[in-house]
């Protein structure tokens, strides 16, 4: 079994993701950390910079989908642009139970300000706003599942998550 959260920067991905692969039993594939600053041995933003959005974007399609494919135990947690990509989108649909972590664009622009820049696809020529509005419906068309996470504690999001899979 695998899972995949997608959903904004600053959505929890990585801070439930961490939560519910342990409390599963699976290992947390996290594609900033895990794949891009393994391979390059520098940050997502001087990655992103010298390979520029194209190229970047290009590239981080197949690592996602050759890290990923004939893998079983998965907690995948792919970066937010992960919704342009229509071909490791499939992919993952194909793979793992997807999960739209849903959050209100307001919480989104608040925890994307209080912490460290991260390079977030799309920001240098659209607003947080305009990316927010751009990529809502794509993570609702690609999720097997959606979870609404704002106020409510990580262990509650696991629960209905948890649930889902059990109904599946």
């Amino acid at each position: 079994m695998n899972i995949t959260l997608i959903g904004m920067a600053g959505a929890g991905k990585s801070y439930i993701g961490r939560r519910l692969a342990e409390r599963l039993g699976l290992t947390m594939l996290d594609v900033d950390r895990d794949l891009w600053e393994m391979k390059y041995g520098k940050p997502i933003q001087e990655i992103l910079d010298e390979l520029g959005e194209e190229k970047y974007v290009a590239e981080e399609e197949r690592l996602i989908v050759d890290a990923t494919k004939d893998k079983d135990d998965l907690l995948i947690s792919p970066p937010g642009s992960v919704a342009y990509q229509k071909d490791a989108m499939r992919h993952l649909k194909d793979i793992s139970t997807v999960v739209y972590l849903r959050v209100p664009f307001s919480v989104i622009k608040k925890r994307v300000e209080a912490s460290p820049p991260r390079a977030i696809i799309g920001l240098g020529t659209k607003t947080l706003r305009e990316l927010y509005d751009e990529r809502h419906p794509l993570y609702e068309k690609h999720s097997h599942f959606i979870v609404d996470t704002h106020e409510r504690e990580a262990g509650e999001v696991m629960a209905d998550i948890e649930n889902y899979l059990n109904r599946s």
